[in-house]
């Protein structure tokens, strides 16, 4: 795969990892926070470098800090 370039399984697999923790009970039903994770997951991530296993436990850390409902987010 070409450094920045998202393959469908990278994609599918960041799409799977994306719903499961803007689902969970803690992140913010803020619109504006789903779309920011979503920018900051597809930033952080580019294309060839993502993978699910070793990367969720980052993202639902960071995802905690920065748009969980007790980090200011309604």
């Amino acid at each position: 795969m070409s450094a920045g370039v998202f393959g469908p399984s990278e994609l599918a697999d960041m799409r799977d990892v994306f719903d499961e923790i803007t689902s969970r009970p803690w992140f913010s039903r803020d619109p504006d926070a789903r779309e920011a994770f979503a920018k900051y997951l597809l930033d952080a991530y580019p294309g060839g470098t993502f993978n699910a296993t070793t990367d969720k436990p980052l993202l639902e850390k960071t995802a905690r800090a920065h748009y969980g409902r007790d980090s200011g987010n309604a």
